[in-house]
């Protein structure tokens, strides 16, 4: 009997330990937004205060977050908070490299911020962030002269030349320049009769990027443009049209500005694809093998990583279980898929989900 009691108190006190480090770390390590390659510089004189060009970093970190994991739209409203509320996000930050070169400093810095709090901060405002998720796409641009009814070689067309020479950091696109295949480009030729309508597979099955892609037809009437976006990511399919009037083909920079102008409505629908609707509310019950320290631990991290989860607590817990409360911003089936991506099943039954492994 003796024994039986000292080998509950054993487990009941490791489970104890278990639960205090848990909670412990997941306010010390709480999930973060890593940002990184922030490039700040600024004179160095009399007035130099290197406070100052850390802040700095902080709104330019603070602002490509946002950028990544709202849409435009959303992004508009938000991009402009200031200092005090930015940095209450930070969780920690490093300088990565700096030098002191011509009277001017050079700073490289990550800036790791708080997930919850920012979710928090967009759920009180009623924004909906989408998961930030970087995707390699296939990208395919047609630039075709009506005048002439002629299709422009690679080197020729000014949105395959520019594309990829500005990458900034809050695209989450990464795009895959289509190849200079001359074959590629008789048949696009051929076709440029009934090109809306061509479903370019037999160029897309070159590449191995999962019929991720995006097809771009440009079509020049004098100084006119039209625009049709053939979008596939994900299996997600969408086709939009867009018209730029009196636009200067010659001039590089409104170039640049249109296609940035492209870039961001790429970007958004990507980013609708991984929106997380923070107006469903989901309760969960859930529950794992206490004994199975290992898996308890796979789990802890997984709620604190999987961002559809907006809250959890322990509900209770003991040498057999240990039983989490969990708030979701998803339908179950979606939450499931996030636990079987991690190797993990769930078995419902009585209105209560068992993770085993």
């Amino acid at each position: 009997m003796k024994k039986i009691i000292n080998s509950f108190l054993y487990n009941f006190f490791i489970l104890f330990f278990i639960y205090l480090f848990v909670f412990s770390t997941n306010n010390t390590y709480a999930n973060t937004y890593k940002i990184e390659n922030i490039e700040i510089s600024d004179e160095y004189n009399a007035n130099f205060n290197k406070e100052d060009v850390i802040d700095k970093a902080f709104q330019a970190a603070f602002k490509i977050l946002i950028n990544k994991i709202t849409i435009s739209k959303d992004f508009n409203l938000l991009e402009n908070q200031n200092l005090k509320l930015i940095k209450s996000f930070v969780e920690s930050f490093s300088v990565v490299n700096e030098k002191f070169e011509n009277n001017k400093y050079y700073g490289i810095f990550q800036i790791n911020f708080n997930k919850r709090k920012i979710l928090t901060f967009l759920r009180n405002k009623n924004i909906f962030h989408s998961r930030m998720i970087e995707k390699e796409i296939l990208f395919i641009p047609v630039f075709i002269n009506l005048a002439k009814n002629n299709l422009l070689l690679f080197d020729e067309n000014p949105f395959y030349k520019n594309w990829n020479l500005d990458r900034k950091k809050q695209f989450l696109l990464k795009y895959v320049m289509q190849n200079e295949d001359l074959d590629d480009y008789k048949l696009i030729q051929e076709r440029l009769d009934f090109i809306e309508n061509y479903d370019f597979n037999e160029i897309i099955s070159k590449y191995e990027l999962n019929q991720n892609y995006i097809i771009f037809i440009v079509l020049e009437d004098t100084d006119n443009y039209k625009t049709f976006s053939k979008f596939n990511v994900s299996s997600v399919k969408s086709n939009f049209k867009k018209e730029f009037k009196y636009f200067d083909l010659d001039n590089e920079e409104k170039v640049k500005e249109l296609i940035e102008v492209m870039k961001i409505k790429y970007d958004d629908e990507w980013k609708k694809i991984n929106l997380i609707n923070s107006s469903i509310k989901l309760n969960i019950q859930l529950n794992v093998d206490s004994e199975n320290i290992l898996l308890v631990n796979k789990i802890e991290n997984l709620l604190n990583s999987i961002e559809l989860i907006e809250k959890y607590y322990i509900n209770y817990f003991n040498n057999s279980t240990t039983s989490y409360s969990i708030l979701s911003n998803s339908t179950p089936d979606k939450l499931i898929n996030e636990f079987e991506k991690n190797n993990l099943s769930v078995i419902l039954e009585n209105n209560i989900w068992t993770i085993n492994e």
